[in-house]
């Protein structure tokens, strides 16, 4: 999450904060009689309080307006696709959706933002929330990100997140619930803040504390994650700390020394309680540090370089810091992941039925996506939304399940019962790639892999060694290119669509197999796709020498 986007997100939990302060205390005002021209009102002036925030979001060239009239909307260039219609129908709020293609606005109830509120004989506490799920509903679209604020856990986590600014401790669920429910109008009992948040459900008979006395389940840490921390305006110092502290690290790597809390409180003029939050935050770090040792109160540690570290020589920023993060292989698969090769997880999505025996995966993955999220973060992050966008409308229109990644960034895994349909599917996705007009400084560049096999959905999971030698084909493959396995051309040659073409490039061997396999490349009359692997190593020495 760049730092426009923490700016407007933190922008516009400030407002909405206001607002549930002012229910809290019997002084949100929503209009009786006349609450649908209110909650317009609002919504209207929310987004143009935002204007500064958004167009930092947004980035340079755009701004985004709810509406055409320059008196609600403000003045300035109109080239956001997304605006917002309300209408006054009374008892209920009428929203409508437009986008504008070649200059002409036009409905788009596909966004899934058309709708009524009904803001007539509801609370204060309702009204602010429907005012604001819209407002964030509409940013997301028009802005093509996630403000991460769904549900209401964000509330508990902005308190447990300023608690630990200013404490340099982690609060507990129930401390961060009474902080919540003290300041601000909320729905949530606590033992759903504790569902909601990680901690067990309550059962009926239950005598342990429900928040009221520091025992029990209130003790529950609220432990945020660098990622987690990011999301709010508060922490971002501490970050910017980390940062810095991670940079240190790397260098003591290069001596192979320990890094001292008293070394870094020296040579970054930070305070104790800066220290202590850096012991933190590092405690959870294990890419960046080991054989750490800890106060008891974390006011003082020193630790050894990670043997990761390294990775971080360019992380100038938290944003790049969590990017090289979310790259480092190897990784564990958690409960219900798929390990496709070290470090290669993909988890299932929920409500999925997955099909079992003969099917073909297919297997996607951006090249040289680092050096672009690195040196362009706010169009890498826009990119890749709409990357996601694309495959998985390719993959979801040919019949295919979209399995999401876990461990590989910008990588897809699918499934499909038909290996017809993973072809095409693949295909589609690298003409709606190649045909995107990117953002400045990006030029995405897909490879793929389709292969066919044995599988088993079990557990929701897929584990066959099919997964694995599709992701070791995928390896093979170069940007804007597709790979098929011997195995799937042998049923597709005959049957496949006649504008798509699979042209031999001979025998190839996939990394940790000894077999080697026909591999095919998939080509397309009207679609520049590339056509070449490079020749195995062992093989181009044995044919040297014949």
């Amino acid at each position: 999450m760049q730092s426009g986007i923490v700016s407007l997100r933190g922008a516009l939990i400030a407002a909405w904060e206001a607002d549930l302060q002012g229910v809290r205390q019997d002084g949100f005002d929503m209009g009786r009689g006349r609450e649908a021209l209110v909650f317009m009102q609002r919504f209207y002036g929310l987004i143009s309080d935002l204007r500064t925030q958004i167009q930092r979001a947004w980035g340079p060239g755009g701004h985004v307006h709810v509406v055409d009239s320059p008196d609600l909307g403000g003045p300035g260039p109109r080239v956001s696709q997304s605006r917002m219609r309300l209408r006054n129908h009374g008892d209920v709020v009428a929203i409508e959706l437009f986008s504008y293609v070649d200059g002409t606005s036009r409905p788009n109830p596909a966004a899934g933002l058309d709708r009524e509120i009904r803001v007539a004989e509801i609370g204060p506490l309702a009204f602010v929330t429907e005012l604001y799920r819209t407002a964030v509903d509409f940013l997301q679209v028009a802005l093509n990100l996630d403000l991460q604020l769904a549900g209401s856990a964000w509330l508990y986590e902005h308190a447990a997140a300023n608690y630990f600014v200013t404490t340099g401790k982690w609060a507990s669920v129930g401390e961060a619930y009474r902080r919540a429910s003290r300041e601000f109008a909320v729905a949530d009992s606590f033992e759903s803040v504790l569902t909601m948040l990680g901690g067990a459900p309550v059962s009926d008979d239950s005598h342990e504390s429900n928040g009221a006395d520091g025992s029990g389940r209130d003790s529950v840490e609220m432990q945020l994650s660098i990622e987690q921390l990011q999301r709010f305006l508060e922490p971002q110092r501490d970050l910017e700390n980390f940062v810095h502290l991670v940079q240190i690290a790397v260098a003591a790597d290069q001596e192979d020394r320990r890094v001292l809390s008293s070394e870094i409180a020296q040579s970054l003029a930070l305070d104790p309680l800066a220290i202590t939050k850096l012991g933190r935050i590092l405690a959870v770090s294990t890419d960046v540090a080991r054989d750490a040792e800890f106060a008891a109160d974390f006011s003082d540690w020193s630790f050894l370089p990670s043997y990761n570290v390294h990775f971080f020589r360019r992380a100038y920023a938290i944003d790049d810091f969590l990017v090289v993060e979310g790259t480092l292989l190897p990784r564990a698969a958690v409960e219900g992941t798929t390990t496709t090769s070290p470090g290669t997880a993909f988890k299932i999505e929920e409500g999925s039925s997955l099909p079992d025996g003969i099917v073909t995966f297919l297997m996607t993955d951006v090249v040289e996506s680092t050096p672009m999220w690195i040196h362009s973060r706010a169009s890498m992050y826009q990119a890749m939304r709409r990357h996601d966008h694309l495959l998985t409308s390719a993959i979801e229109a040919n019949g295919g399940i979209v399995l999401k990644e876990r461990g590989e960034g910008d990588s897809f895994f699918a499934v499909f019962l038909r290996a017809t349909d993973a072809v095409v599917a693949a295909f589609e996705g690298q003409l709606a790639v190649r045909s995107e007009e990117w953002p400045d400084r990006v030029s995405l560049s897909v490879r793929m892999a389709v292969l066919t096999g044995e599988a088993d959905a079990a557990d929701r999971d897929y584990r066959s060694p099919a997964v694995n030698r599709c992701a070791k084909l995928r390896r093979r493959a170069v940007g804007n290119q597709i790979l098929v396995s011997e195995t799937t051309y042998s049923i597709v040659a005959d049957i496949l669509r006649e504008d798509i073409r699979l042209v031999s490039v001979g025998e190839r061997r996939l990394e940790g197999h000894d077999r080697p396999e026909e591999i095919y490349v998939v080509q397309h009359a009207e679609v520049s796709l590339q056509a070449g692997v490079d020749e195995d190593t062992v093989l181009g020495l044995a044919a040297g020498m014949e």
